[in-house]
């Protein structure tokens, strides 16, 4: 049974690049972070099964954290290109992200009081992780996405009470 509506408000979002979190920015009311958990699952086919899987084994969980931010830290945005590219608006290819100093902490810290927070230890910028929009007479918005894999413990997320 359904018991509370859980509103978490504002979300500050932060960062660690290595030297403890840091804010990068701030979402509003119109513009909340939003988390995506999926379980990779390997299917085993026999030829008693045919095309349905006879056993599904689960290979550990991932999420896509998606956020747009309304206020944000240009710099920390810059140090985090630099850490998962080897540098700012180029790229180091061949760089290795899991188990490399590529990637990085997220935590999403709600500004309500009492409502649930979330760190992810290892993430990384996905493909198209940076859409910045609404150039012209209104204020921009910094749209980012993130991937959360588990750290060298097997956690992906820790939650906590702000």
């Amino acid at each position: 049974m359904a018991t509370a509506i859980f509103v978490a408000g504002p979300t500050s979002i932060y960062v660690n690049v290595g030297a403890g979190y840091v804010e990068l920015g701030l979402t509003d009311n119109d513009n909340l972070p939003q988390v995506s958990y999926s379980d990779n699952i390997h299917e085993i086919k026999t030829v008693a099964s045919g095309a349905t899987p006879e056993v599904m084994v689960v290979q550990n969980t991932s999420a896509t954290i998606t956020v747009t931010l309304v206020k944000w830290d240009a710099s920390v945005l810059t140090s985090l290109q630099v850490r998962q590219r080897g540098a700012a608006y180029t790229s180091t290819v061949g760089r290795l992200l899991v188990g490399d100093s590529g990637t990085f902490g997220v935590q999403i810290d709600p500004a309500t009081a009492g409502k649930t927070g979330y760190t992810f230890g290892r993430c990384y910028l996905m493909g198209d992780a940076i859409a910045h929009s609404q150039f012209g007479n209104v204020e921009q918005r910094m749209g980012l996405t993130f991937r959360a894999i588990p750290d060298g413990s097997n956690l992906l997320a820790a939650s906590y009470t702000s």
